[in-house]
């Protein structure tokens, strides 16, 4: 199984203006600048350089908490846990996590989009260090959310079902992760630009009915025809997002033995790092 891409959140949605006119007596005493940390994070990522943004997170968040400015916080700590995920650094990452969740009831995020999408962040580390059933709980509280408040074609739905599909495909529950799959693929069709990650859910459901005796033998690998087919239509954009997939989705098609197309994902995800 593969996770998908991280979705990451607006630069410091969690902003407000009222301190600026109420300041409170135990206030912050300063703001870090999200959304600046943000934007030269996002440098990193370009470059593949992940050393390089554990540095910059850690620093930003180190002066977050001291200044108090626990709204900044949590927008670094929502970043590191997507982070730590991918760079498989389990005890940062579930130290992340707990203190993410421990600021979003702190400042009272739970029943807002803020709120649930670190919560979705949260479950789905959980989910990738071995944690699918402590997740559950996550998801749902993001699920209830997400499904009361956005558009039923926001794509954030599509990355909630995505990711809520792998925990329930960890716990063998194969019909609450298929219903998942489906939905989300349904979702991301509707809108464009979303070739990456229509690719990684059929991966992701074929891996799933690989192990499905209902299913026919060759079910998966039509799966995995269309989720190339996506990965390199005309219209995908070679950015650092496809790159990921690409090299990603490459071990799935090597396993289902698909070699010369593992090969070809492969050099396209260098190529592109390496203009960067």
């Amino acid at each position: 199984m593969i996770d998908p891409f991280d979705y990451k959140e607006p630069s410091c949605a969690l902003c407000g203006g009222e301190d600026f006119y109420y300041p409170k007596q135990d206030g912050p005493k300063g703001r870090v600048p999200v959304d600046r940390i943000v934007a030269k994070l996002d440098g990193f990522f370009a470059k593949n350089d992940l050393d390089g943004a554990e540095r910059h997170l850690t620093y930003w968040r180190n002066e977050a908490k001291e200044l108090g400015d626990k709204e900044g916080e949590l927008s670094l700590v929502s970043e590191q846990i997507g982070l730590y995920r991918k760079t498989f650094d389990k005890d940062h990452a579930l130290e992340a996590v707990d203190r993410g969740v421990a600021l979003v009831e702190d400042l009272s995020l739970t029943e807002t989009i803020s709120g649930a999408t670190v919560l979705l962040n949260a479950a789905t580390t959980k989910k990738a260090f071995g944690q699918a059933y402590e997740a559950l709980p996550l998801y749902k509280m993001a699920a209830d959310v997400y499904e009361k408040d956005l558009s039923p074609d926001d794509r954030r739905l599509a990355g909630l079902y995505n990711n809520r599909a792998l925990a329930y495909a960890d716990l063998g529950d194969v019909e609450n992760a298929e219903k998942d799959y489906l939905a989300a693929i349904e979702i991301l069709k509707k809108s464009e630009d979303n070739e990456n990650e229509i690719a990684i859910s059929y991966v992701n459901y074929a891996h799933l009915c690989e192990k499905d005796r209902s299913k026919s033998v060759f079910f998966p690998l039509d799966l995995m025809e269309k989720a190339y087919s996506f990965l390199t239509a005309d219209t995908v954009k070679p950015t650092a997002n496809h790159a990921s997939a690409c090299d990603k989705c490459a071990p799935s098609f090597l396993r289902f033995g698909m070699r010369e197309e593992a090969e070809y994902l492969q050099n396209r995800a260098k190529e592109i790092y390496e203009r960067a």
